[in-house]
């Protein structure tokens, strides 16, 4: 009766698991990602429209940037505009990007890099 305590006590502590199971399923998915090496550079991108590829860094320099004012901060209904890649919001005097033919704005770092590899707007998918 004891040892049932034992265990039962173990098991509501989480002991059980964490010297026990823990270890062994930690073990067990280590061995598994070792045996499978996986570039995910390598790995088709699950969103990828078919569209335009990824444009140049000279490319990606051309596109307009703006500064965040008083009168550009807020969208249609009031709310504050963020950068949907980072979702934060962006601060007045702060430079964006703002894509042609859609004009969805955007923090530089975090266009740049996906225009660098997409071509499009992340927003609504529309070509460069």
């Amino acid at each position: 009766m004891c040892m049932q305590l034992d265990v039962i006590a173990s098991l509501l502590s989480g002991r059980l698991v964490r010297e026990r199971i823990g270890p062994a399923m930690l073990s067990a998915v280590q061995s598994q990602m070792g045996a499978v090496e996986i570039n995910f550079d390598d790995v088709q991108n699950i969103f990828d429209t078919g569209g335009a590829k990824g444009l140049s860094k000279d490319s990606v320099e051309k596109i307009s940037k703006i500064i965040i004012t008083s009168d550009n901060n807020v969208d249609a209904s009031g709310e504050k505009v963020s950068c949907s890649v980072c979702l934060q919001d962006f601060q007045i005097g702060e430079t964006v990007r703002s894509l042609p033919h859609c004009h969805h704005m955007f923090h530089q770092p975090c266009i740049d890099k996906w225009l660098i590899r997409h071509g499009s707007c992340p927003l609504c998918r529309r070509d460069l």
